[in-house]
Protein backbone atom coordinates (compact mmCIF):
# COMPACT_ATOMS: atom_id res chain seq x y z
CA UNK A 1 0.00 0.00 0.00
CA UNK A 2 2.68 2.33 0.75
CA UNK A 3 5.01 2.04 -2.09
CA UNK A 4 5.35 5.56 -2.77
CA UNK A 5 6.78 5.90 1.01
CA UNK A 6 8.99 3.23 0.67
CA UNK A 7 10.41 4.47 -2.84
CA UNK A 8 11.33 7.81 0.00
CA UNK A 9 12.77 5.31 2.08
CA UNK A 10 14.50 3.01 -0.44
CA UNK A 11 16.02 6.73 -1.89
CA UNK A 12 17.47 7.52 1.54
CA UNK A 13 18.85 4.35 1.98
CA UNK A 14 20.62 4.74 -1.27
CA UNK A 15 22.16 7.55 0.17
CA UNK A 16 22.85 6.88 3.65
CA UNK A 17 22.88 3.48 5.29
CA UNK A 18 24.95 1.64 2.33
CA UNK A 19 27.58 3.97 3.20
CA UNK A 20 27.52 5.59 6.65
CA UNK A 21 27.82 4.03 10.30
CA UNK A 22 27.96 5.90 13.27
CA UNK A 23 29.38 6.62 17.07
CA UNK A 24 28.74 9.36 19.95
CA UNK A 25 31.94 11.26 19.60
CA UNK A 26 34.63 11.43 17.33
CA UNK A 27 36.42 8.42 17.36
CA UNK A 28 40.12 7.89 16.05
CA UNK A 29 41.73 4.57 16.64
CA UNK A 30 43.49 4.91 19.59
CA UNK A 31 40.16 5.98 21.47
CA UNK A 32 38.18 3.74 20.18
CA UNK A 33 40.29 1.04 21.60
CA UNK A 34 40.09 2.40 25.01
CA UNK A 35 35.99 2.23 24.57
CA UNK A 36 35.41 5.53 23.11
CA UNK A 37 36.00 8.32 25.36
CA UNK A 38 39.71 10.73 25.02
CA UNK A 39 38.37 14.13 26.64
CA UNK A 40 41.83 13.53 28.82
CA UNK A 41 44.60 12.56 26.53
CA UNK A 42 43.64 12.72 22.50
CA UNK A 43 45.92 14.46 20.79
CA UNK A 44 47.53 15.96 17.74
CA UNK A 45 44.59 17.12 15.29
CA UNK A 46 41.88 14.70 16.58
CA UNK A 47 41.58 16.78 19.89
CA UNK A 48 39.77 19.48 17.89
CA UNK A 49 36.89 17.12 17.66
CA UNK A 50 37.26 15.99 21.39
CA UNK A 51 38.72 18.09 23.51
CA UNK A 52 41.09 21.04 21.57
CA UNK A 53 42.64 21.50 25.16
CA UNK A 54 44.50 18.52 24.45
CA UNK A 55 46.07 20.05 21.16
CA UNK A 56 49.27 20.93 24.38
CA UNK A 57 49.65 17.73 25.96
CA UNK A 58 52.93 15.41 25.24
CA UNK A 59 55.01 18.47 25.55
CA UNK A 60 58.89 16.78 25.45
CA UNK A 61 57.51 13.21 24.77
CA UNK A 62 56.29 13.87 20.66
CA UNK A 63 57.35 15.95 18.65
CA UNK A 64 56.33 19.36 18.25
CA UNK A 65 54.31 19.01 14.40
CA UNK A 66 52.27 15.80 13.28
CA UNK A 67 50.59 15.59 9.80
CA UNK A 68 48.14 12.60 9.12
CA UNK A 69 47.44 11.82 5.64
CA UNK A 70 44.50 10.31 5.28
CA UNK A 71 44.61 11.19 8.73
CA UNK A 72 42.12 8.99 10.45
CA UNK A 73 38.97 6.94 8.89
CA UNK A 74 36.16 5.44 11.57
CA UNK A 75 33.15 3.78 11.15
CA UNK A 76 30.76 2.72 13.68
CA UNK A 77 26.54 1.54 14.22
CA UNK A 78 24.46 0.89 17.02
CA UNK A 79 21.09 0.98 18.82
CA UNK A 80 18.47 -0.97 19.77
CA UNK A 81 16.87 -1.35 16.29
CA UNK A 82 19.77 -3.91 15.84
CA UNK A 83 18.59 -6.46 18.27
CA UNK A 84 20.85 -9.56 16.80
CA UNK A 85 20.46 -11.51 19.95
CA UNK A 86 16.84 -11.73 19.73
CA UNK A 87 16.49 -11.95 15.47
CA UNK A 88 19.00 -14.82 16.13
CA UNK A 89 16.94 -16.46 18.53
CA UNK A 90 13.92 -16.23 16.99
CA UNK A 91 14.60 -16.31 13.28
CA UNK A 92 17.46 -18.21 12.47
CA UNK A 93 17.62 -21.08 14.72
CA UNK A 94 15.61 -23.70 12.65
CA UNK A 95 11.98 -22.65 14.90
CA UNK A 96 8.81 -22.85 12.31
CA UNK A 97 8.06 -18.76 11.99
CA UNK A 98 4.32 -19.32 14.03
CA UNK A 99 2.15 -16.13 15.10
CA UNK A 100 3.42 -17.05 18.78
CA UNK A 101 6.90 -17.21 18.14
CA UNK A 102 7.03 -13.85 16.14
CA UNK A 103 5.18 -12.40 19.18
CA UNK A 104 7.43 -13.46 21.42
CA UNK A 105 10.05 -11.82 19.00
CA UNK A 106 8.44 -8.61 19.14
CA UNK A 107 7.95 -8.89 22.50
CA UNK A 108 11.18 -8.80 23.02
CA UNK A 109 12.15 -6.52 20.69
CA UNK A 110 10.00 -3.60 21.30
CA UNK A 111 7.85 -4.33 24.15
CA UNK A 112 4.16 -4.86 24.44
CA UNK A 113 2.77 -1.43 22.76
CA UNK A 114 2.72 -1.19 19.21
CA UNK A 115 3.40 2.56 19.51
CA UNK A 116 7.14 1.78 21.21
CA UNK A 117 9.75 3.07 18.42
CA UNK A 118 13.13 1.19 18.32
CA UNK A 119 16.06 3.05 16.15
CA UNK A 120 19.93 2.69 14.86
CA UNK A 121 22.49 5.45 14.26
CA UNK A 122 25.06 5.38 11.74
CA UNK A 123 27.85 7.34 10.91
CA UNK A 124 30.93 7.41 9.11
CA UNK A 125 34.07 10.49 9.99
CA UNK A 126 36.61 10.72 7.29
CA UNK A 127 39.81 12.99 8.44
CA UNK A 128 41.28 13.41 4.47
CA UNK A 129 43.66 15.47 6.31
CA UNK A 130 45.21 16.98 9.23
CA UNK A 131 48.19 18.78 11.31
CA UNK A 132 48.89 20.45 14.59
CA UNK A 133 51.82 22.44 16.29
CA UNK A 134 52.61 22.87 19.56
CA UNK A 135 55.19 25.05 21.43
CA UNK A 136 55.52 26.12 24.65
CA UNK A 137 52.85 28.11 25.44
CA UNK A 138 50.62 27.31 22.77
CA UNK A 139 49.26 24.82 20.05
CA UNK A 140 47.51 25.25 17.06
CA UNK A 141 45.71 22.41 14.84
CA UNK A 142 43.91 22.44 11.65
CA UNK A 143 41.93 19.58 10.29
CA UNK A 144 39.41 18.63 7.35
CA UNK A 145 36.52 15.95 8.43
CA UNK A 146 33.67 14.87 6.15
CA UNK A 147 30.79 12.87 8.00
CA UNK A 148 28.21 11.23 7.04
CA UNK A 149 24.75 10.56 9.90
CA UNK A 150 21.83 8.42 9.07
CA UNK A 151 18.68 7.58 12.15
CA UNK A 152 16.41 5.06 11.07
CA UNK A 153 13.67 4.32 13.53
CA UNK A 154 10.17 2.43 13.14
CA UNK A 155 7.36 0.88 15.76
CA UNK A 156 6.33 -2.05 16.80
CA UNK A 157 3.18 -1.60 14.33
CA UNK A 158 5.20 -1.43 11.51
CA UNK A 159 7.36 -4.24 12.32
CA UNK A 160 4.28 -6.27 12.45
CA UNK A 161 3.13 -5.04 9.45
CA UNK A 162 6.22 -6.48 8.19
CA UNK A 163 6.03 -9.44 9.41
CA UNK A 164 2.11 -10.29 9.48
CA UNK A 165 0.98 -8.53 6.31
CA UNK A 166 -2.75 -7.57 6.75
CA UNK A 167 -3.59 -9.59 9.51
CA UNK A 168 -7.06 -8.76 10.89
CA UNK A 169 -6.79 -9.66 14.56
CA UNK A 170 -3.05 -7.51 14.41
CA UNK A 171 -4.65 -4.62 13.30
CA UNK A 172 -8.26 -5.30 14.93
CA UNK A 173 -7.87 -2.02 16.34
CA UNK A 174 -6.13 1.61 15.38
CA UNK A 175 -2.68 0.41 15.83
CA UNK A 176 -0.02 2.94 15.03
CA UNK A 177 2.62 2.01 11.73
CA UNK A 178 5.31 4.60 12.04
CA UNK A 179 8.27 5.41 10.26
CA UNK A 180 11.27 7.76 10.35
CA UNK A 181 14.63 7.89 8.55
CA UNK A 182 17.24 10.76 8.14
CA UNK A 183 20.12 11.13 6.58
CA UNK A 184 22.54 14.31 6.53
CA UNK A 185 25.87 14.84 5.09
CA UNK A 186 28.45 17.57 5.09
CA UNK A 187 32.15 18.73 5.77
CA UNK A 188 33.94 20.59 8.44
CA UNK A 189 37.22 22.78 8.49
CA UNK A 190 38.05 23.06 12.27
CA UNK A 191 40.74 25.61 13.39
CA UNK A 192 42.16 24.42 16.65
CA UNK A 193 43.89 26.77 19.71
CA UNK A 194 45.17 25.87 22.53
CA UNK A 195 46.95 27.83 25.47
CA UNK A 196 48.91 26.97 28.68
CA UNK A 197 46.95 29.17 31.13
CA UNK A 198 48.57 28.00 34.63
CA UNK A 199 51.60 26.22 35.67
CA UNK A 200 51.54 25.62 39.50
CA UNK A 201 55.18 23.76 41.03
CA UNK A 202 53.04 21.95 43.67
CA UNK A 203 50.00 21.56 44.72
CA UNK A 204 48.81 20.14 47.75
CA UNK A 205 52.12 18.24 48.14
CA UNK A 206 50.20 15.71 46.29
CA UNK A 207 51.13 17.05 42.85
CA UNK A 208 53.97 18.89 41.00
CA UNK A 209 54.42 20.82 37.83
CA UNK A 210 50.59 21.12 37.69
CA UNK A 211 49.16 22.34 33.99
CA UNK A 212 46.32 24.12 33.14
CA UNK A 213 45.10 24.40 29.58
CA UNK A 214 42.21 25.78 27.77
CA UNK A 215 40.92 25.42 23.76
CA UNK A 216 38.77 25.78 21.50
CA UNK A 217 38.19 24.90 17.78
CA UNK A 218 35.75 27.07 15.47
CA UNK A 219 34.94 25.07 12.72
CA UNK A 220 32.96 26.43 9.26
CA UNK A 221 30.22 23.69 8.02
CA UNK A 222 29.69 22.83 4.49
CA UNK A 223 26.69 20.76 4.14
CA UNK A 224 26.26 18.26 1.46
CA UNK A 225 23.14 16.47 1.58
CA UNK A 226 19.70 16.10 4.01
CA UNK A 227 16.59 14.15 3.36
CA UNK A 228 14.11 13.61 6.39
CA UNK A 229 11.25 11.50 6.22
CA UNK A 230 8.77 11.20 9.39
CA UNK A 231 5.50 9.42 8.28
CA UNK A 232 2.81 8.32 11.16
CA UNK A 233 -0.29 6.52 10.69
CA UNK A 234 -2.60 4.30 12.14
CA UNK A 235 -4.59 1.16 10.39
CA UNK A 236 -7.21 -0.48 11.50
CA UNK A 237 -8.53 -3.92 9.59
CA UNK A 238 -12.63 -4.51 9.54
CA UNK A 239 -14.85 -7.07 8.67
CA UNK A 240 -12.07 -9.75 8.79
CA UNK A 241 -13.74 -13.15 7.87
CA UNK A 242 -11.88 -16.76 6.15
CA UNK A 243 -8.79 -14.69 5.27
CA UNK A 244 -11.22 -11.82 3.66
CA UNK A 245 -11.21 -8.11 5.01
CA UNK A 246 -14.48 -5.97 4.27
CA UNK A 247 -12.59 -2.56 4.80
CA UNK A 248 -9.08 -1.23 5.47
CA UNK A 249 -8.75 2.16 6.81
CA UNK A 250 -5.41 3.52 7.16
CA UNK A 251 -5.26 7.48 8.66
CA UNK A 252 -1.53 8.89 7.58
CA UNK A 253 0.52 11.91 8.26
CA UNK A 254 4.12 12.29 6.72
CA UNK A 255 6.34 15.26 6.21
CA UNK A 256 8.94 14.71 3.41
CA UNK A 257 11.87 17.30 3.71
CA UNK A 258 15.18 17.15 1.19
CA UNK A 259 17.83 19.30 -0.50
CA UNK A 260 19.32 19.51 -3.96
CA UNK A 261 17.94 17.70 -7.37
CA UNK A 262 15.10 15.26 -5.51
CA UNK A 263 13.82 18.74 -4.10
CA UNK A 264 13.46 19.94 -7.62
CA UNK A 265 11.68 16.63 -8.78
CA UNK A 266 9.35 16.19 -6.41
CA UNK A 267 8.02 20.02 -6.84
CA UNK A 268 8.19 18.85 -10.97
CA UNK A 269 6.41 16.12 -10.22
CA UNK A 270 3.70 18.22 -7.86
CA UNK A 271 2.94 20.91 -10.72
CA UNK A 272 2.53 18.00 -13.22
CA UNK A 273 0.15 16.15 -11.57
CA UNK A 274 -2.05 19.28 -10.64
CA UNK A 275 -2.06 20.29 -14.53
CA UNK A 276 -3.24 16.68 -15.80
CA UNK A 277 -6.31 14.94 -15.78
CA UNK A 278 -4.56 11.88 -14.73
CA UNK A 279 -1.61 10.97 -11.76
CA UNK A 280 1.57 10.87 -13.62
CA UNK A 281 3.66 7.67 -12.62
CA UNK A 282 6.35 9.29 -9.80
CA UNK A 283 9.09 6.93 -10.64
CA UNK A 284 9.01 8.63 -13.95
CA UNK A 285 10.37 12.19 -11.87
CA UNK A 286 12.86 10.79 -9.10
CA UNK A 287 16.49 10.37 -10.45
CA UNK A 288 18.97 10.06 -7.68
CA UNK A 289 21.98 12.17 -8.71
CA UNK A 290 25.40 11.65 -6.98
CA UNK A 291 26.63 15.06 -6.99
CA UNK A 292 23.53 15.44 -4.65
CA UNK A 293 26.19 13.05 -2.04
CA UNK A 294 29.02 15.46 -2.06
CA UNK A 295 27.94 19.34 -3.67
CA UNK A 296 28.15 21.89 -1.09
CA UNK A 297 24.78 23.03 -0.65
CA UNK A 298 24.67 24.65 3.00
CA UNK A 299 26.94 26.82 5.35
CA UNK A 300 26.96 27.33 8.78
CA UNK A 301 29.71 27.27 11.73
CA UNK A 302 30.49 25.36 14.93
CA UNK A 303 32.87 24.67 17.48
CA UNK A 304 34.41 22.72 20.01
CA UNK A 305 36.05 23.80 23.48
CA UNK A 306 37.86 22.16 26.38
CA UNK A 307 39.79 22.58 29.37
CA UNK A 308 42.52 20.14 30.39
CA UNK A 309 44.85 19.69 33.77
CA UNK A 310 47.74 17.80 33.86
CA UNK A 311 49.89 16.82 36.82
CA UNK A 312 52.81 14.75 37.81
CA UNK A 313 51.40 12.99 40.94
CA UNK A 314 53.65 10.86 43.67
CA UNK A 315 52.05 7.68 44.23
CA UNK A 316 54.73 5.48 46.17
CA UNK A 317 53.42 1.76 45.00
CA UNK A 318 52.42 2.75 41.43
CA UNK A 319 55.60 4.28 41.00
CA UNK A 320 58.01 0.84 42.49
CA UNK A 321 55.66 -1.17 40.21
CA UNK A 322 56.11 0.80 36.75
CA UNK A 323 59.56 2.02 37.58
CA UNK A 324 58.39 5.82 36.29
CA UNK A 325 56.93 8.68 37.81
CA UNK A 326 53.01 9.06 37.43
CA UNK A 327 51.30 11.34 35.05
CA UNK A 328 47.59 12.16 35.98
CA UNK A 329 45.27 14.15 33.05
CA UNK A 330 41.84 15.35 33.70
CA UNK A 331 39.54 16.86 30.96
CA UNK A 332 35.90 18.77 30.03
CA UNK A 333 34.73 19.37 27.01
CA UNK A 334 31.84 20.12 24.50
CA UNK A 335 31.82 19.45 21.42
CA UNK A 336 29.52 19.59 18.30
CA UNK A 337 28.43 23.04 18.92
CA UNK A 338 26.47 24.59 15.87
CA UNK A 339 23.79 23.51 12.93
CA UNK A 340 24.18 23.67 9.25
CA UNK A 341 21.56 25.54 7.22
CA UNK A 342 19.98 24.22 3.77
CA UNK A 343 19.24 27.22 1.56
CA UNK A 344 19.16 26.65 -1.95
CA UNK A 345 17.27 23.25 -3.69
CA UNK A 346 14.92 22.77 -0.31
CA UNK A 347 11.76 21.20 -0.40
CA UNK A 348 9.41 20.27 2.15
CA UNK A 349 6.52 18.19 1.01
CA UNK A 350 3.45 16.83 3.70
CA UNK A 351 0.47 14.65 2.86
CA UNK A 352 -2.52 14.30 5.26
CA UNK A 353 -5.30 11.89 4.35
CA UNK A 354 -7.41 8.99 4.86
CA UNK A 355 -7.32 5.92 3.03
CA UNK A 356 -10.75 3.97 3.39
CA UNK A 357 -10.90 0.52 0.95
CA UNK A 358 -13.66 -1.26 0.60
CA UNK A 359 -12.87 -3.09 -1.77
CA UNK A 360 -13.36 -2.92 -5.98
CA UNK A 361 -15.34 -4.91 -8.63
CA UNK A 362 -13.50 -6.13 -11.64
CA UNK A 363 -13.69 -4.31 -14.75
CA UNK A 364 -13.77 -7.88 -16.77
CA UNK A 365 -13.78 -5.96 -20.60
CA UNK A 366 -10.59 -3.61 -19.47
CA UNK A 367 -9.36 -6.89 -17.94
CA UNK A 368 -9.47 -8.39 -21.33
CA UNK A 369 -8.97 -5.50 -23.74
CA UNK A 370 -5.97 -4.24 -21.32
CA UNK A 371 -4.50 -6.61 -19.64
CA UNK A 372 -4.83 -10.15 -21.65
CA UNK A 373 -7.05 -11.39 -19.22
CA UNK A 374 -4.33 -11.60 -16.41
CA UNK A 375 -6.29 -10.57 -13.42
CA UNK A 376 -3.41 -10.00 -11.24
CA UNK A 377 -1.85 -7.18 -13.54
CA UNK A 378 -4.55 -5.32 -13.51
CA UNK A 379 -4.94 -5.86 -9.83
CA UNK A 380 -1.33 -4.26 -9.44
CA UNK A 381 -2.15 -1.54 -11.88
CA UNK A 382 -5.34 -0.63 -9.88
CA UNK A 383 -3.49 -0.82 -6.67
CA UNK A 384 -0.80 1.48 -7.68
CA UNK A 385 -2.65 4.13 -9.35
CA UNK A 386 -5.33 4.11 -7.35
CA UNK A 387 -4.12 3.98 -3.81
CA UNK A 388 -0.27 4.68 -3.83
CA UNK A 389 -0.17 7.48 -6.43
CA UNK A 390 -3.42 8.82 -5.78
CA UNK A 391 -3.74 8.03 -2.09
CA UNK A 392 -0.38 8.05 -0.71
CA UNK A 393 1.46 10.55 -3.38
CA UNK A 394 -1.21 13.13 -2.73
CA UNK A 395 1.53 15.15 -0.96
CA UNK A 396 1.62 19.15 -1.33
CA UNK A 397 5.18 21.14 -1.25
CA UNK A 398 5.13 23.70 1.94
CA UNK A 399 7.00 26.87 2.14
CA UNK A 400 10.19 26.77 3.46
CA UNK A 401 13.09 28.71 3.21
CA UNK A 402 15.86 26.46 4.73
CA UNK A 403 16.44 23.39 6.51
CA UNK A 404 18.20 23.66 9.80
CA UNK A 405 19.74 20.65 11.10
CA UNK A 406 21.80 20.74 14.80
CA UNK A 407 24.84 18.78 14.90
CA UNK A 408 25.04 16.22 17.43
CA UNK A 409 26.53 18.20 20.15
CA UNK A 410 27.39 16.67 23.86
CA UNK A 411 29.45 17.24 26.90
CA UNK A 412 32.87 15.17 27.89
CA UNK A 413 34.41 14.66 31.24
CA UNK A 414 37.78 12.03 31.20
CA UNK A 415 40.81 11.43 33.07
CA UNK A 416 43.73 9.33 32.45
CA UNK A 417 46.28 7.87 34.79
CA UNK A 418 49.62 6.96 33.27
CA UNK A 419 52.27 5.42 35.07
CA UNK A 420 55.51 4.82 32.72
CA UNK A 421 54.22 2.31 29.74
CA UNK A 422 50.91 1.80 31.65
CA UNK A 423 47.35 3.93 31.78
CA UNK A 424 43.92 3.48 32.80
CA UNK A 425 41.35 6.40 31.58
CA UNK A 426 37.53 6.44 32.38
CA UNK A 427 35.79 8.77 30.26
CA UNK A 428 31.82 10.14 30.65
CA UNK A 429 29.55 11.35 28.35
CA UNK A 430 26.19 12.45 27.67
CA UNK A 431 24.37 14.11 24.36
CA UNK A 432 22.21 16.92 23.90
CA UNK A 433 21.16 16.00 20.69
CA UNK A 434 19.55 12.08 19.52
CA UNK A 435 21.21 12.19 15.94
CA UNK A 436 23.49 9.45 14.73
CA UNK A 437 23.77 7.26 18.20
CA UNK A 438 24.61 10.34 19.91
CA UNK A 439 22.66 9.55 22.97
CA UNK A 440 20.88 11.59 26.16
CA UNK A 441 21.51 8.74 27.76
CA UNK A 442 24.74 9.20 30.31
CA UNK A 443 27.67 7.11 28.81
CA UNK A 444 30.59 5.42 30.61
CA UNK A 445 34.02 4.18 28.76
CA UNK A 446 37.43 2.86 30.77
CA UNK A 447 40.29 1.62 28.60
CA UNK A 448 43.59 0.18 29.36
CA UNK A 449 46.85 0.77 27.37
CA UNK A 450 50.08 -0.52 27.72
CA UNK A 451 53.43 -0.13 25.29
CA UNK A 452 55.46 -2.85 24.81
CA UNK A 453 59.10 -1.96 24.40
CA UNK A 454 57.49 1.88 24.44
CA UNK A 455 56.35 2.03 20.73
CA UNK A 456 54.45 -0.72 19.91
CA UNK A 457 51.04 0.16 22.24
CA UNK A 458 47.69 -2.69 22.81
CA UNK A 459 45.02 -0.91 23.62
CA UNK A 460 41.55 -2.84 25.58
CA UNK A 461 38.13 -0.68 26.96
CA UNK A 462 34.72 -1.09 27.55
CA UNK A 463 31.70 0.88 26.92
CA UNK A 464 28.28 1.15 28.73
CA UNK A 465 25.25 3.87 28.84
CA UNK A 466 24.61 5.66 25.62
CA UNK A 467 22.25 4.53 22.92
CA UNK A 468 23.01 0.55 22.76
CA UNK A 469 24.25 -2.31 24.86
CA UNK A 470 27.73 -2.47 26.29
CA UNK A 471 30.62 -3.03 23.96
CA UNK A 472 34.01 -3.94 24.12
CA UNK A 473 37.35 -2.62 22.05
CA UNK A 474 40.78 -3.46 21.46
CA UNK A 475 43.50 -2.12 19.04
CA UNK A 476 46.83 -1.88 18.72
CA UNK A 477 49.46 0.20 16.94
CA UNK A 478 52.98 1.31 15.91
CA UNK A 479 53.99 4.20 17.19
CA UNK A 480 57.52 5.91 16.47
CA UNK A 481 59.18 9.21 16.98
CA UNK A 482 58.62 10.33 14.02
CA UNK A 483 55.56 8.05 12.40
CA UNK A 484 52.63 5.81 13.92
CA UNK A 485 49.51 4.29 13.01
CA UNK A 486 47.11 2.25 14.65
CA UNK A 487 44.07 0.48 14.18
CA UNK A 488 40.83 -0.51 16.14
CA UNK A 489 37.37 -2.20 16.61
CA UNK A 490 34.17 -2.33 19.06
CA UNK A 491 31.57 -4.81 19.31
CA UNK A 492 28.59 -5.95 21.52
CA UNK A 493 28.94 -9.15 23.48
CA UNK A 494 25.07 -9.13 24.15
CA UNK A 495 22.66 -7.18 22.26
CA UNK A 496 19.22 -8.16 23.79
CA UNK A 497 19.04 -5.23 26.26
CA UNK A 498 19.82 -2.51 24.03
CA UNK A 499 20.80 -3.48 20.87
CA UNK A 500 23.87 -4.20 18.78
CA UNK A 501 26.61 -2.03 18.47
CA UNK A 502 30.19 -2.44 15.93
CA UNK A 503 33.12 0.34 14.94
CA UNK A 504 36.15 -0.08 13.27
CA UNK A 505 38.61 2.73 12.92
CA UNK A 506 42.19 3.29 11.43
CA UNK A 507 44.52 6.67 12.10
CA UNK A 508 46.27 7.16 8.82
CA UNK A 509 49.30 7.74 8.40
CA UNK A 510 50.84 10.31 11.09
CA UNK A 511 54.44 12.02 10.27
CA UNK A 512 56.05 13.94 13.50
CA UNK A 513 58.82 16.24 13.23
Amino acid sequence: MTKKIVVFAAILGCIGVSNSFGQVSHQAASNLALGGGGAAYLDGYHANFVNPANLMLNEGVKPRFSLGLLGGVSANAGGSLLNVSVYNKYFTSGLTISDQIASDALNKWFGGNPGNMRGAGFQLDVIPLGSSYRSDKWAAGVALRSRMLVDIQFSRGFAELGIYGLDGEIFAEPTPVDLSIEALSFYEASFGYSRKLLTIPSLFGFAENVKVYAGIAPKLLLGAHNSRLNFNSDLLLEGVSQNEIDRIQHEFVYTFETTGVLAGQLKEFYNDRQAMNKVPDIDNYIDPKGEDLYEVKAAGWGFDLGGTVEMDISMPLLGNLFKGKEKLRVGLSLTDIGRVSFKDKVGKFKADDILEWEGFEFDKQTIEDEFNGDREAYMESVLTDSIAAEIYGSFAPQNVEKISRPLPSRMNFGAQLVMNRLSLSLDLGKGFVEKGINSRRLSMSTGIEYRLFGFLPFRAGMRTGGLGSTSYSAGFGLELKNVDFSFAASTVANSENRGAGVGAAWSGIVLRF
